[in-house]
């Protein structure tokens, strides 16, 4: 299990703590030890020179009482006393026995020595090599021209040592206690830098989970505050960059929900990956397929499922006009693309319904179909009896004017043909302009009634217009009275028994 990041900071906290204290303990052990011996050294140095003052006189009349006077120095300041010539032999030397003297080595060269030498308290502390201990020395000059020139003094360091060893042991109970106190210091700021840390991750986490209003804390103004106000930063450019995609997506679901073309984007795995709603309807389907639905489930069609193997692999867009069988069938233009740039193997289908396209055209053939045979009878009726009249019906006297007046009427009902194309094409012109002015309604409507009567009678049939008040509009005259005469016509026309009868009159702010 990793240790939290609480208990990784108090660790480093802690290791630092007691490196430092283990640092400072080992240098103010060393420096209590140059300390406990340079105080010992000023002791001694207090007494030597009074003593070397003392003695100088005695020593220089009387040189061979060296060993004697060194013995009872010693007995009185309670240390080594070693008498020294200006040659550095040892002359008296109360830890040596006068006969062993002469073995014992020159001290000529002993730092203290030479420093006393030259005339001054020369200091040192080391191990003795005469009586193989550690001491501390002291030497002074001896004054005067005789032959004795130094008087030295050395105390053991073991009294530097207990002293040190005490003070070690203060110095060892402080860093503890030291350790004891900052341990839990450490532990609570080792604890707000953490939750400082987890509060900066949470506020991660939520902005990657989308909450645009989070923030972080940005104070104090540490490394950590710096963080959060660059988190912060980040988070507002982030949302500026989100809206922006945001934007653009709805721009393009717009685009997709609008248009008129169905439209689907299948993956390499032949899942439904967006779709629109015209593609829903092109395929009679309530919604559009959802992201990851199979495309055969919703498709059902193998022309298509073909269609996209084929479009996957041509690389160029691929074509094909079908039948969908859906619950109102429909004729569609599909075009299949592979993706550019895609190396997922994605494709896009594209469905152009056809349907209505085609039943224009059919109806615009029935019209072509049902114009030619209305053409095709009074241009027969024409041909056939200006063919008669031709051929002696002009000498029928009896007939001719039958004839001639079969002709007319062929001719009328030609013309009327001719006029309602014309019309009809007038309607169908885009730049088309009505010419409006003010009528009545009732009018209108009377006269065609009054027109169309003779016809209403060769069908045995009754056409009458109720009476009303006058209905005053604002319209392009010659169309309504095309709408009206269209009505009428269709009324007779498809009227068996009985008659027609035309009311005009007002409903709320509507003429009809």
């Amino acid at each position: 299990m990793a240790m939290s990041l609480r208990g990784r900071l108090l660790t480093a906290h802690a290791v630092l703590i007691v490196v430092a204290l283990v640092i400072m303990t080992v240098m103010t052990s060393q420096e209590q030890h140059r300390w406990l011996i340079e105080r010992q050294q000023e002791e001694l140095e207090q007494s030597l020179v009074p003593a070397a003052a003392v003695l100088a006189p005695g020593l220089a009349a009387a040189p061979e009482q060296a060993p004697g006077v060194a013995d009872s120095l010693a007995r009185v300041l309670g240390c080594r006393v070693t008498i020294i010539d200006r040659t550095g032999r040892v002359c008296g030397d109360s830890d040596v026995a006068p006969a062993s003297l002469p073995g014992v080595e020159n001290h000529a060269q002993r730092p203290e020595v030479r420093a006393a030498l030259a005339g001054r308290v020369g200091r040192a502390s080391r191990t003795s090599r005469t009586v193989a201990r550690e001491l501390i020395y002291v030497a002074a000059p001896l004054p005067g021209e005789g032959a004795l020139a130094v008087l030295r003094v050395a105390a053991p360091l073991a009294l530097v040592d207990v002293l040190n060893a005490a003070l070690v042991r203060m110095s060892l109970l402080a860093a503890v206690v030291a350790l004891l106190l900052s341990v839990p210091l450490a532990y609570r700021l080792a604890g707000t830098q953490a939750r400082r840390v987890r509060e900066l991750e949470r506020v991660a986490i939520r902005l990657g989970a989308g909450e645009a209003g989070v923030r972080a804390r940005e104070l104090p103004n540490d490394e950590l505050g710096r963080l959060g106000r660059t988190i912060n930063t980040l988070a507002s450019l982030l949302r500026l960059r989100l809206q922006a995609l945001e934007r653009e997506r709805n721009e393009r679901e717009r685009i997709l929900a609008h248009m008129g073309d169905g439209v689907v984007l299948i993956d390499s795995d032949d899942r439904v990956v967006h779709a629109n709603p015209s593609l829903a309807a092109i395929l009679g389907l309530a919604l559009p397929p959802v992201s990851g639905t199979p495309f055969q489930d919703f498709a059902r069609s193998p022309e298509l499922v073909e269609l996209l193997r084929t479009a996957r692999a041509s690389e160029l867009p691929v074509e094909l006009d079908l039948r969908l069988w859906t619950p109102q069938q429909r004729r569609v233009r599909v075009t299949a693309t592979l993706l550019r740039g895609e190396s997922d193997g994605a494709a896009m289908l594209v469905l152009h319904d056809l349907t209505e396209i085609e039943r224009l055209n059919q109806v615009r053939q029935d019209f072509v179909a049902n114009v030619s045979h209305e053409l095709k009878t009074p241009l027969t009726s024409l041909k056939g009896y200006a063919e008669t009249l031709l051929e002696g019906g002009l000498d029928d006297v009896e007939h001719r004017e039958s004839f001639v007046r079969i002709i007319r009427d062929q001719s009328a009902r030609l013309q009327s043909l001719v006029d309602d194309l014309l019309s009809l094409a007038d309607l169908e012109r885009p730049d088309v302009r009505l010419k409006r002015e003010g009528f009545d309604l009732r009018e209108a409507a009377e006269r065609q009634v009054v027109t169309l009567r003779a016809r209403a009678e060769q069908a045995r049939l009754t056409l009458e217009l109720e009476p009303g008040p006058t209905v005053p509009v604002v319209a392009d005259r010659l169309r309504i009275d095309q709408v009206i005469a269209n009505l009428l016509d269709n009324a007779l026309k498809y009227t068996e028994r009985g008659g027609v009868r035309v009311r005009v009159g007002l409903g709320g702010s509507v003429a009809w």
